[in-house]
Order: structure tokens, then C-alpha cells, then sequence
């Protein structure tokens, strides 16, 4: 069996386990806003946009696990996600706060917004973490950004690094040996099982001081434009964005690990789905992957990250299609997304990429 095929093997059955039991992944479910409520547009504006972040969360957790044997670095990931008021890199005030605690439910408690189907029955969206294997999840602080003094951006921004630390040590303790327990408001205690994925953290906020900005802090953790987010319609999408974020902490050395079994000398990710999956592909540097070399010589690692990003979607049985879709959408509408906005050379790898990745779907194995 090729490196490859182990690899998909894995993915689609950590897929059939993430899709096989949809209905009962859940997220917080809330009233619906009547018609006749005078701040309807605003209320259903705050609730979208924190749906939209809640979403990408919950792609980050399916991609690092789906992605694990692409990344140098693992850990175990845990199968929900939490949030807060203290999440938010833009912080609310007088009568928008009020409307959009109105609108979601949130406040300045860590809530359950999302489960994955695996976590225990006694959990429920909605329910409060005070604690994380005995660590207090602590409130948000501020963020200051001297250098947005010359770039026009804001200069205190929100910042949930204290909730992201924890969670990193329940990760090591989980990866140890130690159970993920999380501790409920009112003393209840609920141990819940991790899987093991991409180690890192990859976020967005819909609530951005800087949402035009992606910014990465080493390998930890890597914060998507709030903007380009928030353009993402399908889960697809959503997994896309949430894979060229994971790409910063995927590794080299394990698919330089594969090359050297494979006998071939292929880039990380230009192609190498294509050049595993498809005899004597790696002969020959397509014109998928020479329009990919000029376009990284241009745009640095980023032009990379675009096709790893292609790739995991397709390994995760979704549409080759979606990232490019995104990101002409983000482009046509002139959407302010940072590395995300592609210039033509990155554009025209994708089309070609795509193209390849659809064939490969369609190839009979």
C-alpha cells in the first residue's frame, strides 16, 4: 500500500467518522428571531457572524485530525470547541454588546458552542467550562500593536491567548496519558476523549480589530483574516480555510519522509497527491506543478499553502473546487484578506491544480 493510500485510507475514515454521525454533532440552538423585533437586522447579523466563526472552529478540529500524518508536529485535539465574550479581538460595548448577548446566548462564561459526536451524552451545548483539567480558563486580555500606529490598524485588540494556553497544556497532559476533563459550572466533572491531529492552533475572529490581517505566532497558532472567513458558504470552504492555516505547522520532513520511501523527489505538496496516486507521476514535473514553482518563487510559502490546502479537502472527500471558488470570490469582490487576495501567478496554479485533482477524483483505483 502506498504512503498515499494509508494516508486517504485514514482520512475518509476519520471522515465517515465525522460525517457518519452528523446529527449528532451539535451546535447551540437558539430561538428564533421573530420579524416583528425592531432589531432584527442586527440581531441576525451577530448571530451569522458568530455561527460563521463557531463553523470554522469545528473545521479546524475535523482538518488537524484528518491532516495529522501531513504535520511534523501532533498532539491530541480535543472534540469541541469553547467560546466567550473573551474570545472576541473586537470588543463590544453599550447597546451592540447588550444586542448581541441577546442575539447568541454569549456572555463572559467559556461555553460549549460546538460537540463533535464522539463527546459524552452529558455534555450539551450551551453548557459552561469553568476549568480545563483543573486549570481556571481565565478572562481576555488586551493585545497591543505599536506598528498599527504606521499601518492604520488598531492599536488594542482582544486577545484570548490565556483561554489558548490552556488549552495546549490539557493537549501535552491528553498526549501523557491524562484524560481531558473538563469541569462544569456547579462542580460536575465530564472526562472526554481526544483524537490525535495537527498539533497548533488555527482561528479567525468575526469580532476582528484587524480583520484584514493573518498573523501567525511560530508554529502555535495562526489566525486567518476575519474577512476571508467570513466569505466561506459551504463546509468545503470553511475546511479549506481552515487546511492553508494548518499548512504553517505541517511538516516537510514527514512528506519528505514519504518521498524518500516513494523514490521521488517532488515539493512538499506541489502535486504530490498526484504524484503518489498516479503511476509514473513522478517522472515528469506537470504543468500544474511548474505553474506552482513559478508561482511560490513569487509568493513565498503562502503559493504552497494554497495547494496543501486543496489537497486535504480532496483527501477529506470534499470538492477540489472550493478554495479556488473562495478565493476568486474574495478577489471579485475585493475583499481585504491579506495573503488570501491571489495574484495571477497563485490564481493560475490553482486552476491547473484543480483540474488535476478533479481528474484524480474520476480515476478509477
Amino acid at each position: 500500500m502506498s504512503a498515499f493510500s494509508g494516508w486517504l485510507g485514514a482520512c475518509f475514515a476519520a471522515l465517515a467518522l465525522a460525517t457518519g454521525a452528523a446529527a449528532a454533532q451539535s451546535t447551540w440552538q437558539r430561538a428564533p428571531i421573530p420579524p416583528s423585533e425592531p432589531n432584527a437586522f442586527e440581531l441576525d447579523l451577530y448571530r451569522t457572524r458568530l455561527d460563521h466563526e463557531i463553523e470554522f472552529r469545528a473545521a479546524t478540529i475535523h482538518v488537524a485530525w484528518g491532516a495529522e500524518t501531513l504535520c511534523d508536529h501532533t498532539t491530541e485535539i480535543e472534540p469541541f470547541v469553547l467560546w466567550s465574550v473573551h474570545a472576541m479581538r473586537k470588543r463590544l460595548s453599550g447597546k451592540d454588546d447588550q444586542l448581541f448577548r441577546r442575539a447568541t446566548g454569549m456572555d463572559e462564561k467559556w461555553r460549549i458552542a460546538w460537540l463533535d459526536e464522539s463527546v459524552p451524552a452529558e455534555l450539551n451545548p450551551g453548557d459552561v467550562v469553568v476549568a480545563v483539567n483543573d486549570m481556571p480558563l481565565p478572562e481576555g486580555s488586551s493585545r497591543v500593536s505599536l506598528g498599527a500606529v504606521f499601518s492604520g490598524n488598531a492599536i488594542f485588540s482582544g486577545d484570548d491567548e490565556g483561554y489558548w494556553e490552556v488549552i495546549r497544556k490539557a493537549r501535552d497532559q491528553a498526549v501523557a496519558g491524562r484524560p481531558m476533563t473538563l469541569e462544569l459550572e456547579g462542580g460536575r466533572r465530564v472526562d472526554v476523549p481526544t483524537q490525535t491531529g495537527c498539533a497548533g492552533s488555527v482561528s479567525a475572529s468575526a469580532f476582528d480589530s484587524d480583520p484584514d490581517k493573518l498573523w501567525r505566532q511560530g508554529t502555535q497558532r495562526a489566525k486567518i483574516p476575519a474577512n476571508a472567513m467570513l466569505e466561506a458558504r459551504t463546509r468545503d470552504e470553511f475546511r479549506w480555510l481552515a487546511a492553508f492555516g494548518t499548512y504553517f505547522q505541517a511538516s516537510a520532513t514527514a512528506v519528505g519522509r514519504q518521498q524518500e520511501a516513494e523514490g521521488m523527489s517532488t515539493a512538499f505538496t506541489v502535486g504530490k497527491v498526484l504524484s503518489i496516486a498516479l503511476p509514473g507521476a513522478g517522472m515528469l514535473l506537470s504543468a500544474a506543478e511548474a505553474q506552482a514553482e513559478r508561482a511560490i518563487a513569487v509568493d513565498g510559502i503562502v503559493g504552497r499553502a494554497d495547494l496543501f490546502a486543496n489537497e486535504v479537502v480532496v483527501a477529506l472527500g470534499g470538492d477540489p473546487e472550493a478554495g479556488l471558488r473562495l478565493t476568486r470570490r474574495i478577489r471579485d469582490e475585493r475583499v481585504k484578506a491579506d495573503v488570501l487576495e491571489l495574484g495571477e501567478f497563485r490564481l493560475s496554479s490553482m486552476v491547473e491544480h484543480v483540474a488535476r485533482l478533479r481528474a484524480l477524483q474520476t480515476t478509477p483505483r
